[in-house]
């Protein structure tokens, strides 16, 4: 205390190898505060950068000390230190809402921190403060004991190095070296291989002096002539701190006077280290220091350590020996530090046993899996580690058990993976890593791994097939058993424990062309063919319809979904509400052009299914001919199954028929692609109702070995409000237009109310426009904004007379004489969102009206009809659907699959075609016995296409097509279709608009290197989190100098540098973005770059230079006029 104010002490601590320019922005932010308050006047402030100490993420982190004690702050930045410095000295208490909170307390309590207990919380080169905390108590204990005594305990304690593959006692191994009465040269091995921040920085830059204390005690036992330490050479705090800490060591009082100084050199070199590859080690320090060194040290016997083993030295020689047996494992006592990253609620460095396991770890310090990630598994020692399963989860961290798995210590890493981690990619960038260190470029591994590093790239972008994967093994295989060094053959070991634990994950980039986490560039998906429930390679049929290429693009979309001709007519295009091309002007409309092509190809084309596969045998029944039957028919037997489909009604189709009206879908488009499906052999039984005509049992006997049920959604929900039982003109929508599709084409009656907001009430009121209804109601109890009917549809109801009244709620339906004439209403307003995340509508008392009808059409949704069974087969909701696995048509009846209505409830056509393609692929893994897990089908390219060359001004001003409609008075008296269809021209216009973002991953890399060439020709918008997409397109035309750099730049070959005989352009997908002719040399007319990328060129080394440099010739010109000039001034 001083003038009655109390001192503080603030430690701000630095995570390893991170950027310190926020951490010193907070220093000088504390500093200016509490000078601002004459604090200096008071003493020295004491605003110190420390280790780090914390959650990782949370920085800055500091430690605020006053005399009410220790106060631990997180996420500190610059703006928040005046309310910090305020409330200790002002108000004698913290800011309690910027404390670390409980997820602190969880992650340090749990931990045995004993090696790395003073780290971030003392001053990294301070002496006394060390030595405040029993620093160096340890050295100078053994100094009057005598440094025998100290080897005697490092024999008993039985500790061993950890940072090796294996371990052995490292007691023994010292007895060795002074039995051989040699004096070696210590050399610490603070460089492990990987990039990451790591255990022994995380030491280095928290708590040099313990290091330094672990060198002198190391150096004595064994009477080292010298010791050094070598770092990576980016470890700059490391070195920085270290050379202070043994500077401060030398100068202290602390070592005998009588003693002779031991020389501790620090060397930084390019490469990092395994320690079993101590040769190299050793071979490569040669080059780093000076003769002058090897002179004074010409006996060059060297010991290697890890820093790790180094700075666990004060503990054990400050700790019992039978206590310290106690810890970790019978054969390697003692803890270990680690770093706990990727996807864990706590990542951080910890301190932990080895007997400690895997699920310990993640669920104890690390707080359990990422909170919204779905883990995938866990790999354990960085570039040289297993990657494992979630089911190895009970693994410790015993060298011996890691050894087996295919795993190591080497390097203290443990990072858990999720979805969201492409074991691929992470293999690949681990193998990029090695093969820059000294270990992977000895000659007789480099070029294997190199060829690993080959084949991995060619899996990441789908180019192979399974021939890839077993090549990867065998070459890995044989790198791990015949490998020159260790780093090199401990290299592999991600990938062969990917390949053993994880082989779908590479199989997926294979053979569906599909990187599951989003990593591989050159398999990621366009935004569009992401959003399709079918994974219709959406950019390849846009591109192949844009060249003319109509049949082809038929045929894309058919290896996807059976049905592409009814989805041109009936989808709600949710691929289109994912169109990067919105963000310029309007989506394209990838919904039309579906059925263009259907149609095209129809009329003009081949109309015939791909060739199935050979028959294999098995049966399948397929319950219900709608889209999800016919589909899941469809993929079976293009994999050869023998497949029947049991339909209820007259013909196949389900709702497709039955429930949608003609001016939307013909009833001839549905019958011509059921055709096909039936042409690949699959049999149709109508008038068949699967648990009344015939059981399940029934099929079975007949030889069927799985089921799936596509029943469907035919059984109307009730309004259950008064009279809506009492009245035969109150229908169901189903019924309705249904007995439309049988031929009852009268109208219901001429006033008309339809109670609902979906697609099926919309059908229903269009339908009665139709039919001569003089007014046509519907009544919808939310707004125009919630309403899930397609908002064409409810605009073109709109259009043709149909009368929509918002937040209305029916309460009765009356009448008179057995007939309706009125539905009585409530008024509503919104209130909070329900499950559904649309506003709950409130009625509003009082507020009754009236809405005049003679007939009411109740569309509020639908449920499966189970009426046939005796009981349900499958397990069912109160809703009446049915129940299925996450992500999955299986249910609890392992022959039974289900998907569609049936279990959604209604949906729309794309998505019961989507379950159907799942329960297909689910049924063939059920068949065929296999063991892996099924897998969730997901979207894969389909071709590659070649880009359209088309300049940016006519791709820009090239508008959305609107497609022709029947005249409004005809689609009023007529079931013809509504949509008349678009020319051929009409259609590769509209396709020529595709921005292709099947191959522009959307980026950015092209824009940044535009920005760090200072052309800045490029401008993007920012669309999502993560992705840009060019907007500025004149721009690049005025201002692009064509240098070809952000081709150079960018991973997935989507931008075309092109020099022509007298030109040359950069091209962004096809899309000419700039189009400059090259000059010509003044002085012979020779060709030379274009004259901006000359101006661009001359600006550049004119600030370079100082001066003007003209430069109009070529090369040759340019020389001879040079000689000339020499000549003259001779």
């Amino acid at each position: 205390m001083a003038n009655g104010r109390p001192l503080l002490r603030v430690s701000i601590c630095t995570f390893p190898g991170k950027s310190l320019k926020m951490a010193k922005a907070v220093q000088e932010a504390f500093i200016a505060a509490m000078r601002e308050r004459h604090l200096d006047e008071l003493g020295p402030l004491e605003v110190h950068l420390v280790g780090w100490r914390g959650i990782e993420g949370r920085d800055v982190v500091v430690e605020v000390r006053d005399d009410t004690g220790a106060h631990l702050y997180e996420l500190v930045t610059p703006d928040m230190v005046t309310r910090i410095i305020q409330s200790h000295i002002d108000e004698k208490r913290p800011v309690q809402r910027w404390l670390v909170g409980k997820d602190f307390r969880d992650f340090i309590e749990p931990q045995k921190r004993y090696i790395s207990e003073l780290v971030g919380q003392i001053d990294p080169v301070s002496w006394e403060e060390y030595q405040d905390y029993d620093g160096y108590k340890g050295l100078q204990t053994f100094m009057q004991q005598g440094f025998d005594s100290f080897l005697q305990k490092v024999v008993a304690a039985g500790f061993c190095e950890f940072a090796r593959v294996t371990t052995s006692p490292l007691g023994k191994k010292w007895c060795e070296l002074r039995v051989e009465k040699e004096q070696p040269l210590l050399l610490v091995n603070a460089a492990p291989p990987t990039p990451e921040a790591s255990s022994e920085m995380f030491l280095l830059e928290g708590c040099p002096h313990q290091v330094v204390e672990g060198i002198l005690l190391a150096a004595k036992t064994l009477k080292a002539q010298a010791a050094l330490v070598y770092l990576a050479e980016g470890d700059m705090l490391a070195r920085e701190r270290l050379e202070a800490a043994i500077r401060a060591c030398i100068a202290a009082p602390i070592w005998p006077r009588k003693e002779p100084l031991i020389e501790v050199k620090v060397v930084s070199g390019h490469g990092r280290y395994m320690m079993e590859d101590e040769d190299l080690l050793i071979r490569g320090l040669t080059g780093l220091l000076p003769r002058s060194f090897w002179e004074r040290y010409p006996k060059r016997v060297f010991l290697v350590h890890s820093l790790i083993t180094i700075a666990s030295l004060p503990f054990i020689a400050q700790t019992p020996v039978a206590w310290f047996r106690k810890l970790g494992v019978e054969c390697a006592p003692g803890t270990m530090v680690f770093r706990l990253h990727g996807s864990v609620e706590r990542p951080g460095f910890i301190e932990v046993p080895l007997s400690a396991t895997l699920h310990d770890i993640i669920h104890g310090e690390g707080g359990g899996f990422r909170f919204g990630r779905t883990p995938k598994g866990v790999q354990v020692g960085g570039p040289l580690g297993g990657i494992f399963p979630l089911s190895l989860l009970n693994l410790n961290l015993a060298h011996e058990t890691l050894k087996e798995m295919g795993a190591t210590l080497s390097v203290a890493d443990i990072r858990v993976l999720d979805d969201r981690d492409c074991l691929v990619s992470l293999v690949r960038e681990q193998l990029e890593f090695i093969l820059d260190q000294p270990g992977g470029q000895c000659p007789a591994c480099e070029e294997a791994l190199r060829r690993l590093r080959e084949l991995l790239n060619q899996v990441s972008e789908g180019l192979g097939g399974e021939e890839t994967l077993r090549e990867l093994e065998k070459q890995a295989q044989s790198l791990k058993l015949k490998g020159a060094c260790q780093l090199s053959r401990h290299a592999v070991n991600p990938l062969l424990t990917a390949l053993h634990y994880f082989p779908e994950e590479f199989r997926l980039h294979l053979e569906n062309k599909h990187c599951p986490a989003g990593s591989c560039p050159k398999l990621l998906l366009a935004p569009c063919h992401q959003a399709c429930p079918t994974g219709i390679d959406i950019p390849s049929f846009i591109g192949l319809i844009a060249q003319g290429n109509f049949q082809e693009a038929w045929e894309v979309m058919r290896e996807d979904n059976p049905f592409p001709w009814v989805c041109g007519l009936v989808c709600p295009h949710p691929c289109e509400r994912a169109c990067v091309r919105a963000h310029l002007d309007e989506p394209i409309n990838i919904r039309y052009l579906k059925a263009f092509a259907s149609e095209w190809v129809a009329k003009h084309g081949n109309f015939f299914p791909p060739t199935p596969a050979p028959p294999n045998g098995h049966k399948v029944a397929v319950v219900g001919a709608g889209p999800a039957g016919l589909s899941c028919a469809y993929f079976l037997a293009l994999r050869g199954y023998s497949v029947t489909v049991f339909e209820a009604l007259r013909e196949p189709g389900g709702l497709l028929m039955a429930a949608i009206p003609d001016y939307r879908l013909a009833r001839e488009v549905v019958r011509k692609e059921i055709r096909l499906i039936k042409s690949l052999g699959v049999e149709i039984k109508t008038g068949v109702t699967v648990g009344r005509d015939l059981s399940l049992d029934d099929l079975r006997a007949q030889g069927y070995e799985a089921f799936f049920l596509g029943i469907g959604a035919h059984l109307g929900y009730k309004l259950k409000i008064e009279g809506e039982a009492d009245f035969p003109q109150v229908y169901d929508v189903i019924t309705f237009l249904r007995e439309i599709y049988l031929g009852k084409k009268e109208k219901p009656a001429d006033k008309v109310v339809i109670i609902g907001g979906g697609n099926a009430a919309m059908d229903a009121a269009r339908t009665c426009v139709r039919l001569g209804c003089s007014e046509v109601h519907v009544s919808y109890r939310r707004t125009r904004a919630e309403m899930p009917a397609h908002p064409e549809e409810v605009e073109q109801a709109l259009e043709e007379g149909v009368q929509i009244h918002f937040l209305t709620v029916p309460i009765r339906i009356c009448g008179e004489g057995g007939r309706v004439t009125h539905v009585e209403c409530l008024r509503a307003e919104l209130g909070r969102p329900d499950a559904s995340g649309r506003r709950r509508p409130i009625p509003i008392p009082e507020s009754n009206y009236i809405i005049e009808a003679g007939a009411v059409i109740t569309a509020i949704g639908q449920q499966p009809d189970f009426c046939p069974f005796p009981e349900p087969p499958v397990e069912t909701t109160p809703w009446c659907t049915i129940v299925t696995q996450p992500q999955s048509t299986r249910t609890k009846a392992k022959d039974i699959f289900a998907g569609g209505d049936a279990v959604t409830g209604p949906a729309t056509v794309v998505e019961a075609i989507a379950a159907g393609k799942q329960a297909a692929a689910e049924i063939d893994h059920y068949l065929t016995g296999a063991t892996t897990p099924a897998l969730v089908l997901s979207p894969q390219k389909r071709r590659k296409v070649p880009f359209q060359v088309i300049p940016a001004p006519e791709k820009t001003a090239n508008h959305r097509t609107p497609i022709p409609m029947l005249d409004l008075e005809l689609r009023k008296t007529t079931f013809r279709p509504v949509e008349m269809g678009y020319s051929d021209a009409q259609a590769q216009k509209e396709a020529s608009r595709c921005l292709r973002c099947d191959i522009c991953i959307r980026c950015g890399a092209c824009e940044a290197t535009c920005h760090r060439m200072r052309v800045h020709a490029l401008k993007f918008s920012q669309i999502t989190t993560t992705e840009r997409v060019l907007t500025d397109y004149p721009l690049a035309a005025q201002t692009c100098i064509a240098c070809g750099a952000c081709a150079l730049a960018c991973p997935t070959q989507a931008i075309d540098y092109v020099e022509g005989p007298d030109y040359r352009e950069v091209r962004l997908c096809g899309t000419v973005l700039n189009h400059l002719e090259e000059g010509r040399c003044v002085g012979c007319g020779a060709s030379l770059p274009p004259l901006r990328y000359l101006d661009y060129v001359v600006k550049r080394s004119d600030e370079a230079m100082g001066k003007h440099v003209w430069r109009r010739l070529c090369p040759r010109c340019a020389r001879k006029e040079r000689a000339q000039k020499l000549v003259n001034l001779w």
